[in-house]
């Protein structure tokens, strides 16, 4: 079987998105979910405190001297925000797996109609979760080198940074503190994204472990460079789309309910077409690794594996 190109994977990401959008759409709604009941938690907090002060009616209005006032007298207030917005993304971060793995399994099984696609995402989903945990465990030594690196670049970059008298001034020190750790990075999400791949894919048939498909991943990513091409396609996407927005909503102001509501769903629209990339990066990654050899499999050390 060829290796594909990175055209043939950024097409066969394209075809996910155009044979699978109902599953995308579903996906999108989960994440819209949440959001929607973070974003109602937040208001009931700040509405619990702020509903009867009239600084903060001009705050919402854009006095930023009044917002400053009333984040500096209930500060509490904005770390239980914080904390409410953390916690969601915690629960999501422990939900996701079982969505990549459901949305993984969906693209490796083309099945066909939304009843059969719904039963394949579930049992994708739950057949990979415990596993896809492992494999965070298994990346956890990958992660403190990131931290590691970003320390060490962060230290030499800070005093050019404390000197600096322009943005210009902050770009090369700004890329020498976070461009070395973020390459790391990016390397470590490719090698996470092929071994869960290889989870799912041989799951049934050999059943190869985390451990086993976090070091073939590796071995894998280091020899196809393509790999961190596609993968940095897939961000550059991202940072398109992000970039789009803010040059859309630059020089717009919204204020008030009216505008709150405007900027929620301008960032939800922004939002699905972040969830699509993610969605087209999956399909071309899944296009290679179909492509690789299937582990060897596990020998059966017991006396039943000998007699069968």
């Amino acid at each position: 079987m060829t290796t594909p190109r990175l055209t043939d994977m950024i097409a066969a990401g394209g075809r996910a998105i155009g044979r699978y959008t109902g599953t995308l759409l579903s996906v999108f709604v989960v994440q819209s979910l949440v959001a929607v009941v973070v974003m109602f938690a937040i208001a009931f907090v700040l509405a619990r405190v702020f509903a009867m002060l009239p600084m903060w009616d001009d705050a919402v209005d854009g006095d930023l001297l009044s917002l400053i006032v009333a984040v500096v007298r209930s500060p509490q207030v904005f770390e239980a925000c914080v904390g409410i917005g953390v916690g969601a993304l915690a629960l999501w971060q422990l939900a996701s797996w079982f969505v990549v793995g459901g949305v993984l399994g969906v693209l490796a099984q083309r099945p066909e109609g939304r009843g059969e696609t719904a039963r394949c995402f579930g049992a994708s989903g739950a057949q990979t979760y415990l596993a896809f945990v492992r494999l965070l465990l298994c990346s956890i030594p990958g992660y403190l080198l990131v931290l590691f690196v970003f320390v060490t670049c962060a230290q030499v970059a800070a005093p050019r940074i404390t000197h600096a008298l322009s943005v210009a001034e902050l770009v090369a020190p700004l890329a020498l503190a976070l461009g070395p750790a973020l390459l790391l990075l990016h390397v470590l999400w490719t090698i996470s994204d092929y071994a869960r791949i290889d989870l799912v894919l041989h799951h049934d048939t050999h059943d190869p472990g985390a451990l086993a498909s976090y070091m073939r991943a590796m071995a894998f990513v280091m020899r196809h460079p393509v790999t961190l091409v596609h993968g940095l396609v897939g961000w550059l996407a991202f940072a398109l789309i992000t970039l789009g927005y803010s040059y859309l909503a630059h020089g717009h102001p919204m204020f008030g309910a009216e505008g709150a509501i405007t900027l929620f769903v301008i960032r939800q629209g922004v939002a699905l077409a972040r969830t699509a990339a993610r969605f087209g990066v999956l399909g071309g990654q899944l296009e290679l690794g179909a492509a690789r050899p299937p582990p060897p499999r596990r020998i059966e050390t017991s006396l039943e594996g000998a007699l069968g």
